[in-house]
């Protein structure tokens, strides 16, 4: 590269003082100004392709970005660097991820970027290949505040303050020892974020031997200070024993295992630290100076070694089982969960028994804590709540109660090994239970309220996916208002169930206590809806007066029935409609004996009396049929069967009063019966002479009807008296128009007198033959 003199620009301004006498000097002057800085600026210098093509792999080098790749740099990218290493006006390069796309500009991006690695330069400085890495300044930026103010003021500002000779010694002690203590605490806080254990290395003193730094006091205390913290900084991370969840995390088997690989490396790493050359540099100069701090720091130190041990001998133990819990970590049904179980108890107290760091009671508490908390996450993992929600509430019944039965099962295995334990070393085992299955007593509870929680979507909100359930419907004047009283009962529930649902998440969240505020507010509402239909019921069976309407009411009302707390009610409920059953069959019983002669005057003698009975088996038989058919869905009630056998002796006793009739009437039918058909069909009145009368015999009309009677209860009819009954309709008829013969015959001589019947009496005889003729 040729050599550039590079002439230092002269700042110099114009101003339009009174010394200017018009407008026209102030613009030649402020051109002339501009013409000489234009003269003033260097010439872009001119590299040879080698020298140019270094630079150009220097700053490509020394860019850090994530995930930088050597196939990033493209044409453009390297175009921007070479832009800027030949302009020496550009005072800085940023190169950075735009998207996907690597770039290299001569200014800082508008737009946010994750991580920026940028290169800096003095005025108009032209860089050299041999001397590029003293003087350019770098950095890389990234997305964290923390990490780039720690890195600007470590390696930029730190550095020039401890230099500072100007400052009053009281003043840049104070200063120096605040900047390590904000350095100490802003590095431990950053690295911590990512889960690491930092220490602040100081460059005050670095420079210097130890012999020298140990006469400076005041370096001294600001060294002894970082110490301090230090020693605060190794103690956390001792004391560090157990991994802590955080409010929305349950710690599982393969955590705590993960945890003490995390604390073996985060000592080691504490351990490399230690061996750094400045660290070794600051301990001993306070050792020379016999600090009081110095010998806690390297107890500490010690300390570390032991903890690494205990670390590697916990890893070893708890490796085994690593790959048992992998296997129940991939369990999705609650009901393999437990099969699982049995292998890795053996396995804790494999460890707990043969480790020598581990067999603390709290160490394997915590063991099964995790445990607990692994069946937990795998139960939630299975729920599906978001189905639930959505109207599946028999398939959510199911899911909540094998969580129940896996949790339950898991107690119960617990319980037996520790038994079995115990046996063969008694009082050996004693961890806290209450601890272990404290958030699996909580998860069963939250099982069990959402079980409630389905009941009451299939009862009040009427969600089944299985079956369809109807609205309830009312008949009689008060109808509508009985719907309207369920429809509100609806519209409560749904907005109480909209609450639960706005709280999802929180809802077998075992960490979450909030829950406990909610399901009180739910079942508050719920209490309401009860109370509501209680009065509902009580009110609908007002206007029931008979056996028909009692069941039609309870089958209306029957889905709320399915609720614990309704049952009482409801059972009270069916006790009174069978007893109202129960009534009309007593009734019936003293009908039945109070009538036992009496029969319908329109009715033959036995079988109107039969007709009866069979009338009133038969209202009995329908109510029967009504309660046996409604039994399927009636809730039990403790005299039910006493009803039906009571109902089932009256029908038999009116069975058997029926059958009496008809043996007693077929035993009086006359064998002869038959003869009475043999008669003249009209005959002299011996009462009212000259009038004539029917003559067909009253028996024969009277078995008929007997006959027709019987027929109809189903029961056979005599022989002899069938074949009379096979003409009772001809009898019938003719017993009608002789009834009307003889009417209309004697209304005539009625009519006429003594000498008008002897004068008309061969036109009466001949009509009447003439009828006669007709009939037969």
């Amino acid at each position: 590269m040729s050599d550039v003199e590079v002439k230092k620009r002269v700042k110099v301004t114009w101003s339009d003082d009174l010394s200017h006498n018009s407008e026209e000097d102030r613009e030649r002057e402020r051109l002339a100004q501009l013409e000489r800085e234009l003269a003033e600026q260097p010439v872009k210098p001119v590299y040879e392709p080698e020298e140019l093509n270094n630079l150009i792999s220097y700053v490509m080098k020394m860019t850090t970005l994530y995930d930088l790749r050597d196939e990033d740099w493209n044409n453009e990218a390297k175009q921007g660097i070479e832009d800027w290493i030949t302009d020496p006006r550009s005072l800085i390069l940023c190169v950075y991820f735009k998207g996907d796309k690597l770039k290299a500009a001569c200014d800082i991006p508008l737009s946010p970027v994750y991580d920026l690695t940028y290169f800096l330069r003095q005025p108009d400085q032209v860089f050299k290949a041999e001397t590029f890495h003293d003087e350019v300044v770098f950095g890389t930026f990234v997305d964290s505040v923390e990490s780039n103010l720690i890195q600007i003021l470590e390696l930029m500002y730190a550095p020039y303050f401890f230099a500072v000779t100007t400052w009053p010694d009281s003043v840049k002690s104070e200063f120096c020892s605040q900047l390590h203590t904000f350095l100490a605490k802003l590095t431990d806080m950053y690295y911590k974020m990512l889960g690491l254990t930092v220490l602040y290395i100081p460059r005050e003193g670095q420079q210097l031997s130890f012999e020298a730094a140990s006469t400076d006091r005041e370096l001294v205390k600001r060294l002894e200070g970082v110490v301090v913290y230090w020693t605060h900084q190794i103690k956390s991370c001792i004391e560090d024993q157990a991994s802590v969840a955080s409010q929305k995390e349950l710690l599982c088997p393969s955590d705590e295992y993960d945890f003490w690989v995390y604390r073996h490396e985060n000592l080691s790493a504490l351990v490399h630290q230690l061996k750094n050359p400045a660290v070794k540099h600051i301990t001993k100069i306070l050792v020379t100076t016999h600090s009081t701090f110095i010998h806690q720091f390297q107890a500490l130190c010690e300390e570390i070694k032991q903890k690494i041990k205990e670390a590697t001998s916990n890893i070893e133990y708890l490796q085994v089982i690593k790959q048992p819990c992998a296997v129940l970590e991939c369990v999705v049904d609650p009901d393999d969960i437990c099969k699982n179980i049995p292998q890795i108890i053996n396995l804790f107290r494999f460890i707990w028994i043969e480790s020598p760091y581990y067999n603390s009671e709290t160490r394997i508490t915590n063991l099964f804590k995790a445990l607990s908390n692994q069946i937990i996450i795998l139960c939630k993992n299975y729920i599906r709540l978001d189905e639930l929600f959505s109207g599946k509430t028999k398939k959510a019944l199911g899911e909540f109660s094998k969580c129940i039965d896996c949790c339950k099962k898991y107690r119960e295995i617990y319980d037996l090994m520790a038994e079995a334990h115990s046996e063969s070393k008694p009082g050996s085992w004693e961890l806290d239970t209450g601890s272990i299955f404290n958030y699996i007593d909580s998860f069963v509870q939250r099982c069990f309220d959402m079980l409630d929680v389905c009941n009451c979507m299939i009862i009040f909100g009427r969600i089944d996916e299985l079956e369809t359930i109807n609205k309830p419907m009312f008949g009689g004047a008060h109808g509508d208002q009985f719907e309207a009283k369920c429809d509100q009962i609806e519209h409560m529930f749904q907005d109480a169930l909209d609450n639960v649902k706005a709280v999802a998440h929180n809802i077998l969240d075992v960490q979450a206590p909030s829950w406990y505020d909610d399901i009180l507010q739910f079942r508050t509402v719920i209490k309401d809806i009860e109370i509501i239909i209680e009065n509902l019921v009580e009110t609908v069976f007002e206007g029931v007066n008979h056996v028909e309407e009692a069941v039609v009411a309870l089958f209306s009302l029957h889905n709320y029935s399915r609720r614990k707390n309704l049952r009482r009610i409801f059972k009270r409920k069916t006790a009174e409609v069978w007893a109202m059953f129960s009534d009309e069959v007593q009734a019936a019983k003293k009908e039945t004996v109070s009538s036992r002669g009496t029969r319908a005057g329109t009715l033959p003698a036995a079988a109107g009396r039969a007709a009866l009975l069979r009338a009133r088996r038969d209202r009995l038989a329908y109510l029967k049929k009504v309660m046996t058919d409604a039994s399927v869905w009636l809730l039990p009630c403790s005299n039910s069967e006493d009803v039906i056998m009571h109902v089932n002796r009256l029908m038999g006793a009116i069975d058997v009063a029926i059958r009496e009739l008809w043996i007693s009437w077929t035993h009086n039918v006359d064998e002869k019966c038959a003869s009475g058909l043999n008669r003249t069909l009209m005959r002299k009145s011996a009462e009212n002479p000259g009038l004539l009368e029917c003559n067909i015999d009253v028996n024969i009309l009277e078995l008929c009807k007997e006959a027709s009677h019987w027929e109809n209860l189903g029961l056979d009819i005599p022989l002899h008296a069938y074949q009379v009954y096979m003409k009772s309709k001809t009898v019938f008829y003719v017993y009608e128009s002789v009834l009307a013969v003889v009417k209309g015959y004697n209304k005539i001589l009625d009519s006429l007198s003594e000498e008008e019947r002897l004068l008309f009496k061969p036109l009466t005889l001949v009509s009447i033959k003439t009828n006669l003729n007709k009939l037969s």
